[in-house]
């Protein structure tokens, strides 16, 4: 039996809701939420994809031709996103699905390839507080198995497999590359772990999608923010899940 937090995030949620002129028993709040990096986010907005609905773990807006799904800007590591997913449950989000930037550890990736995550492996705090001491946790599988039909039915190639959470993005060493690589890891991001952990404890699903946007190598790190290769692969993700 689990013992009880010092904060129910519905509490909280709900006196957020309350002062902002929302009642969280009347909202009609997406069951599927998209949680997007900055760049991915701000190219939905410009699009014009969906409309604002609700300041639920931020700005959250609903498709316009769906009004099952929505998107938000997602918060950074692991604590961030974890913090936005409780925020979300409470408010009924019952699926996540982000769309991340990553690096590369994978001798064969390359800038603008797309990484559909099994899972990631543990190198954050967040699955441990939660009660999830795992070297790996999963996505659920039938929603990643989803995310990659609806990919290939557009055309979009992706590398399917697993990456590696760290909460310290300045910190990766090179042993810690050449390890994770080495399990298999064909990436490394911020934020995943952190979403992972909230689904199982809620029991919800989430599963994520990476951009690479960078490769590591024995030369050092290779940016692919020149150009526009990162723009270009954006767009073709924003065609996929804005239907």
């Amino acid at each position: 039996m689990r013992e009880r937090v010092m904060t129910d995030p519905k509490e909280l949620v709900q006196i957020e809701l309350k002062n902002a002129g929302f009642d969280i028993d009347s909202m009609q709040v997406p069951k599927r939420v998209y949680l997007l990096a900055d760049g991915i986010y701000d190219a939905m907005i410009e699009k014009g994809c969906g409309e604002y609905k609700y300041p639920l773990g931020g700005a959250l807006h609903v498709f316009k031709n769906n009004p099952h799904v929505g998107f938000i800007k997602g918060q950074m590591c692991s604590p961030g996103i974890a913090t936005q997913a409780e925020d979300l449950v409470a408010g009924g989000v019952e699926e996540f699905i982000h769309v991340g930037l990553a690096g590369g550890i994978n001798l064969e990736l390359n800038i603008g390839d797309i990484v559909l995550t099994n899972g990631a492996y543990n190198d954050t705090a967040i699955a441990r507080l939660y009660g999830f001491d795992y070297d790996f946790l999963e996505t659920t599988p039938s929603l990643t198995d989803e995310m990659e039909q609806l990919l290939k039915e557009k055309g979009i190639k992706l590398n399917r497999g697993k990456h590696w959470t760290t909460d310290a993005g300045y910190h990766e060493t090179w042993g810690q590359v050449l390890d994770y690589r080495a399990k298999g890891a064909l990436c490394v991001e911020m934020e995943g772990v952190g979403l992972f952990t909230i689904a199982r404890y809620r029991g919800c699903s989430a599963s994520a999608i990476y951009i690479i946007t960078d490769v590591i190598s024995e030369d050092g790190w290779h940016l692919g923010w020149e150009g526009n290769k990162i723009d270009d692969v954006i767009a073709e993700i924003i065609d996929v899940i804005a239907g």
